[in-house]
């Protein structure tokens, strides 16, 4: 089997994927331990019996819609590469509109102290921290193998400036006040079909679905955080597309002005709010 006759191959059985030839081309790099200009430069170059049978393994769980990024335990975000394994949400790109306000208002209002809630892959705080080098940053997470993931990345990415903390949402955050709280919580309604339908059946339930509306841990920390930030602070939440307006609600219930914005594909997808 070629290079070329690989991605052929793969393409036909991953016909139900959205990008299946970047899909395939990305599966063969990571069996051949290549960047993708090969293939395209060496189209026939031979596999060998080795990685010809686990080219096809991994396509055929790919097949299954297993995510690429658990396969290759690689996921780009905020231009960096991240690990990222079945303990953790694979981060999507429409969360890099969160890390864009988070320094926009930082730089604007000089916003040093900063709480990550929910950090999984340490993503957006890795994002934030590379960004702001003076400021510092708490990011928290309820279980320890996902802590161990986001201080792992951190580590590759010389990224100093941020603490991990065991914690489930404000729990271990003491009485400490901040200028920004940001976060990415579960949102998705504990009978969506999303979550068995779809390729998000393979991620961490507990990090995607929040109760029988959805709004579980939005109420419990917008409803926290007012305790936990500073007079002018600010906060920001990601959440669902259709949230928007109960989100502002929140927000504004709990003494914070609310702005929605909508994400690339014109759809809201975060809230963010100052502190009265």
């Amino acid at each position: 089997m070629q290079i070329k006759d690989a991605i052929d191959y793969s393409i036909k059985k991953l016909e139900l994927s959205d990008n299946k030839k970047i899909d395939s081309e990305i599966l063969l790099c990571f069996v051949l331990n290549c960047k993708r200009t090969k293939l395209y430069a060496y189209p026939q170059e031979k596999l060998s019996i080795f990685e010809k049978v686990k080219f096809k393994t991994l396509v055929k769980k790919r097949a299954t819609g297993y995510p690429i990024a658990y396969i290759t335990n690689e996921k780009e975000f905020w231009s960096k590469k991240l690990f990222v394994d079945q303990n953790t949400l694979v981060p999507r790109p429409e969360t890099e509109l969160l890390v864009e306000i988070s320094n926009k208002l930082i730089k604007l209002y000089s916003l040093k102290k900063i709480l990550e809630l929910g950090t999984g892959s340490g993503a957006i705080a890795i994002a934030i921290a590379s960004e702001n080098i003076t400021t510092h940053i708490d990011a928290t997470d309820i279980h320890e193998n996902v802590i161990n993931v986001a201080a792992r990345n951190a580590i590759d990415h010389k990224i100093e400036n941020i603490v991990f903390i065991k914690s489930d949402w404000f729990k271990n955050i003491n009485k400490k006040k901040y200028d920004l709280i940001v976060t990415n919580p579960p949102y998705i309604k504990a009978d969506d079909p999303c979550l068995i339908n779809t390729d998000i059946k393979f991620e961490p339930t507990i990090a995607l679905s929040s109760g029988v509306d959805g709004y579980n841990d939005l109420r419990k920390i917008i409803s926290h955080s007012q305790h936990y930030i500073k007079n002018g602070g600010w906060l920001i939440v990601e959440h669902g597309y259709n949230q928007g307006l109960s989100v502002r609600e929140l927000f504004n219930t709990n003494g914070f002005t609310a702005s929605t914005l909508k994400d690339y594909n014109q759809l809201d997808r975060l809230t963010y709010g100052k502190l009265r």
